[in-house]
């Protein structure tokens, strides 16, 4: 209604000065305006303009309310509230992707001080190594990395889930847990006095899910029938200990952690052999 009745007299106001100037212009033509006092011109110029300031005003209200508003909005940390308001309501949630993205990981990787890795077996590994030679070296980046027992009971399962295996006799998984040692192996060898900052154990217990974690940054998968858990979708999850699936998730990879077993990369055929859950 308020929106209606101002629309009403800008119009009133705007035809009442055309109509002023109109008429203005054909006296000022027809010499009558002589015939009007001296101050006459000055009337009607100041009614003219008293007429435009009235129309200006009434535009620019709205104008300041807009003001109003972006000073209001110029005072919050945008950024602030839209990151608290994704803990709070997405639990740390910040994008679902179809499969694993590897380069963005690996450019988590890049940044990192610390990178974990829980899955039954690591098919993108070496899609990772340089990156986390990298981090190892370069930034003394704190790795570990947890796997699936070869001989665990548990590789059947995981087997019968994926329903493929290599052809020669061997379960897809077992073979796919072996590549992963071997290359982690090679890659020990090559850090040197860096050694230290690569850790890896191996566990005999059903995974929930799979997690690559970059600093507070984690990647979270799950173990679905028929694929692989990074051919499914990455839930990218900030937060260690602020969001509600940072924590979680950090939860279980710290008892994963707990309960593996260490693995000596020097010999890992005899350290694998030697190892009783």
């Amino acid at each position: 209604m308020l929106r209606r009745m101002r629309r009403w007299l800008e119009l009133l106001s705007l035809g009442g000065l055309a109509v002023v100037g109109f008429a203005v212009g054909i006296a000022e033509q027809l010499g009558l305006l002589d015939k009007v006092a001296p101050k006459g011109i000055s009337t009607l110029t100041l009614i003219m303009v008293s007429g435009v300031v009235v129309v200006l005003l009434i535009e620019l209200t709205p104008l300041r309310a807009l003001e109003d508003i972006r000073a209001r909005l110029a005072g919050l940390d945008i950024d602030t509230i839209a990151a608290s308001q994704r803990r709070s309501h997405y639990g740390g949630v910040v994008e679902v992707h179809k499969r694993f993205p590897d380069d963005e990981f690996a450019a988590h990787i890049a940044k990192a001080k610390q990178v974990t890795i829980l899955n039954t077996w690591i098919p993108n590994l070496q899609r990772l190594e340089k990156e986390l030679e990298a981090a190892i070296v370069d930034r003394r980046a704190q790795v570990r990395i947890m796997l699936l027992h070869p001989n665990s009971m548990l590789v059947g399962l995981r087997e019968a889930a994926l329903d493929r295996s290599d052809g020669a006799g061997k379960t897809f998984v077992s073979t796919g847990i072996v590549d992963c040692l071997e290359t982690l192996a090679r890659l020990h060898r090559r850090l040197a006095k860096r050694q230290a900052n690569l850790k890896v154990r191996v566990f005999n217990s059903q995974a929930s899910v799979s997690v690559y974690r970059a600093d507070g940054r984690y990647l979270v998968s799950m173990f679905l029938h028929g694929q692989l858990a990074i051919d499914s979708p990455q839930f990218e999850i900030e937060g260690t200990h602020d969001t509600v699936l940072g924590e979680q998730i950090q939860r279980e990879l710290d008892m994963l952690w707990d309960i593996g077993r260490d693995v000596d990369l020097a010999d890992w055929n005899r350290s694998i052999d030697m190892i009783r859950f």
